[in-house]
């Protein structure tokens, strides 16, 4: 079915000018490049050399920057610094090290702590669904954009490996540090420091000459990606808080993002850094309060919302991150997994849970029933929890997988978080290809 005209699309459809493909000249000593790739990366000049912020993606891609570069210097690349160890930001140091060889690469001492987590605990399962939280399974007319990038499909580099992916071994940081240092190369002068938020190995970088910010991950043009869907360790909320606190008093004439196009000139980087930290902090402060009034994070997962002028901001919508994931996240992240409710502390299998249900209503075809005149009306949450109910009892099986999907194909098409709409649109596709799989075992 073509939902393409719902008004969650077209918001997503009116953020693609911020991630075009552009190489912008900053300042006369700061190119950066938009949109060769997924993420947004740097190029800093010297006297008689050039520190990059950040490899990008893809080494092609990465070395089409350097190309543009190249129109406006034939200085040496002599650095690279990693805001953090996240594959769309370091899949492109092939690129680099095939400019400079000896290229110094620098990192704070935990970077890649996230993979190496994910590693240890052989958490393999989190490859898949950043694989749907990506949409790299997905045909292109289900994709619009990723919310702060263009909707890519990687051939090369580590992207596709999800979180537990890394840069090309080769492109691991040679220089590290342990909270802050000063990087001096080729006549560029840059201050890094440790500034944990999307990830606990983010840094800050700060070109002092010029006073341009490098935020990292800590800021996009979209509300924070405060908990990943694909799966990922706490990222301590109030920590990002104090980041991005941390960035603004700076007094930065530019800022550029990880993601999306920077800001220039001085009130225009202070209202956006006061707007992101304005409705970072009301999250963590509603959820927190919340919290001690004994709310569950189902509860407080709808109730906790941002203000009306933070939530009409463009820089908040939710085109990447979304704010009841957040909501959850901050709760289990503080608190863990229970609730306090002592009626959720052993719950039901949800198969009994099912079957249960299913005898109050009158039998597991009426629970199906339901589901089809639920989706019909427009609700589709309910008809796919029904769905799962039916599903849970392995009865009519093969109609319940496709109402299924038609379910979550709708919430999809209705959603405006880009990663939310990926992972729903895969998981239909799996749906209708488990449904396709049973019609072929019977007619085997």
């Amino acid at each position: 079915m073509d939902r393409s005209d719902t008004a969650a699309s077209e918001a997503l459809r009116s953020i693609n000018h911020l991630f075009a493909r552009q190489f912008i000249d900053l300042t006369d000593r700061v190119c950066v490049a938009v949109g060769y790739g997924v993420s947004t990366f740097s190029f800093v000049l010297g006297d008689t050399g050039v520190v990059a912020v950040d490899s990008g993606s893809l080494p092609g891609e990465s070395a089409a920057a350097i190309a543009e570069l190249r129109a406006r210097t034939d200085l040496p690349i002599l650095g690279l610094v990693y805001t953090h160890g996240h594959p769309d930001h370091t899949g492109g140091a092939a690129a680099f090290l095939d400019e400079n060889p000896d290229i110094e690469i620098w990192g704070i001492a935990r970077f890649g702590d996230e993979a190496r987590r994910f590693g240890r605990n052989g958490a393999h399962v989190a490859r898949q669904r950043g694989l749907r939280q990506a949409g790299f399974l997905l045909p292109p007319d289900k994709r619009i954009n990723n919310g702060i990038a263009p909707a890519i499909y990687p051939k090369e580099g580590t992207l596709a490996q999800g979180p537990a992916g890394g840069p090309d071994p080769r492109g691991l940081p040679n220089q590290t540090f342990e909270t802050r240092a000063t990087i001096s190369l080729g006549g560029v002068t840059l201050e890094v420091s440790y500034n944990p938020g999307e990830t606990d190995d983010q840094i800050m970088t700060w070109f002092a000459d010029q006073r341009v910010v490098f935020a990292g991950d800590n800021m996009y043009r979209s509300f924070p990606n405060l908990y990943a869907i694909r799966g990922t360790q706490y990222r301590d909320v109030r920590d990002w808080c104090e980041s991005v606190d941390r960035i603004r008093a700076m007094q930065a004439e530019h800022l550029v993002l990880g993601h999306t196009i920077p800001f220039s000139g001085a009130a225009q980087v202070d209202r956006a850094l006061d707007v992101y930290s304005r409705g970072l902090w009301h999250i963590y402060d509603q959820t927190i309060a919340g919290m001690n009034d004994g709310k569950t994070p189902d509860e407080l997962a709808h109730e906790v919302t941002l203000p009306p002028d933070l939530a009409a901001d463009p820089l908040l919508g939710e085109y990447y991150g979304n704010v009841s994931w957040g909501v959850r996240s901050i709760y289990s992240g503080i608190l863990g997994w229970f609730d306090g409710n002592p009626a959720h502390m052993n719950p039901l299998h949800p198969r009994d849970r099912a079957g249960r249900v299913a005898a109050l209503a009158g039998g597991v075809d009426v629970l199906f029933e339901r589901a089809s005149e639920a989706l019909a009306a427009g609700e589709a949450q309910w008809a796919a929890e029904l769905a799962d109910m039916v599903l849970a009892l392995g009865h009519r099986t093969h109609e319940s997988l496709v109402l299924k999907a038609d379910a979550v194909d709708e919430l999809a098409y209705n959603m405006v978080t880009a990663t939310g709409r990926n992972y729903l649109h895969t998981c239909a596709q799996e749906l209708r290809a488990e449904a396709a799989s049973l019609v072929g075992d019977l007619s085997s």
